[in-house]
């Protein structure tokens, strides 16, 4: 049931995303979906990740779950807020998308090490989801390249466009984890086919 609940919610996200003539109320109706969403996951993170209700990493889960329900809208609300005010709005907004990046990806770098296996949180691949080993491999990785990539951006963000650093730290952070454990995964089931 809380598999389907959450499908049919992203279902709707996605349909509002794509069809919703007015941006902003798509943004608002989206932003609270989401909302809704976290606090699923943070309700039922015992029975996501099949582990009890005081197991610390299911506290991880619930912490960087709690993390999201205050930094999303926090973010969105001080974007919002900059965009209105029309105060040097191109360059306030790339420097605060620049500090919300790094904050995302040094947060979640930080505990990915710890999230369990699960459907929900994390790197959710065809592979990684598939297998618990392939799975904290990925994240073990995500965890040891979060802190240099987030330095590259910072200071390639000061030298250059912070945008172009911003999408390449990005898309670099998680296709080097995917990749590796997409080769983890491959290599571990040739094993176990070959015995």
């Amino acid at each position: 049931m809380f598999d389907l609940v959450i499908c049919a919610l992203s279902f709707v996200i996605l349909g509002i995303g794509f069809f919703a003539p007015e941006k902003k109320l798509s943004l608002c109706i989206s932003g609270l979906i989401v909302y809704v969403l976290l606090i699923m996951i943070h309700i039922y993170a015992p029975k996501i990740a099949h582990l009890s209700e005081d197991n610390p990493k299911v506290k991880t889960m619930r912490r960087f779950n709690f993390f999201l329900m205050v930094f999303l809208p926090l973010a969105f609300t001080t974007l919002n807020w900059i965009s209105v005010s029309n105060i040097h709005y191109q360059k306030n907004e790339e420097f605060f998308e620049l500090i919300m990046c790094v904050a995302l990806i040094v947060v979640f770098g930080n505990i990915a090490p710890k999230i369990p296996f699960n459907r929900y949180m994390g790197l959710r691949l065809p592979w990684t989801v598939r297998d618990e080993m392939t799975w904290k491999a990925a994240h073990k990785l995500l965890g040891i390249i979060t802190f240099p990539i987030a330095f590259i951006i910072v200071i390639g963000s000061l030298m250059v466009s912070p945008k172009d650093f911003m999408i390449g730290g990005l898309i670099a952070w998680i296709v080097i984890p995917s990749t590796y454990s997409l080769y983890y995964y491959c290599k571990e089931k040739s094993k176990r086919e070959n015995y």
